[in-house]
C-alpha cells in the first residue's frame, strides 16, 4: 500500500511537499524524517534519497516506513500490532 501512495505522489506531483518518516535505530524516538523533495527513486521494495550530510544515496526499505505526510497530514500509517504479554 505504500508503495502505491509513493509512486502516485510521484507520478502525479506532491513528492517535493510530502514527508516519510521512518524506523531508524538509534535516532531520537527510533524515528527518522526524509523529506520527499530528497527522494530520488520509488520501487516496489524499497525507495532511494540523497543524504545531504554527505550527498549519498541511500536505500531504504519500505517496511521500514512509519507514516507519509503531505503538507502536515497524515495520509498513510503503518498498522500498529498490539504486543503480547
Amino acid at each position: 500500500m505504500v508503495f502505491q501512495i509513493l509512486n502516485k505522489l510521484k507520478w502525479h506531483g506532491g513528492l517535493d511537499e510530502c514527508v516519510i518518516v521512518i524506523r531508524h535505530r538509534g535516532a531520537l524516538n527510533d524515528e527518522k524524517t526524509i523529506f520527499g523533495s530528497d527522494v530520488t527513486e520509488v520501487k516496489k521494495s524499497y525507495f532511494y534519497y540523497i543524504n545531504k550530510i554527505n550527498n549519498q544515496e541511500v536505500v531504504i526499505p519500505l517496511h521500514r516506513i512509519l507514516r507519509v505526510m503531505v503538507k502536515g497530514k497524515v495520509i498513510w500509517e503503518k498498522r500498529k500490532i498490539p504486543s503480547k504479554k
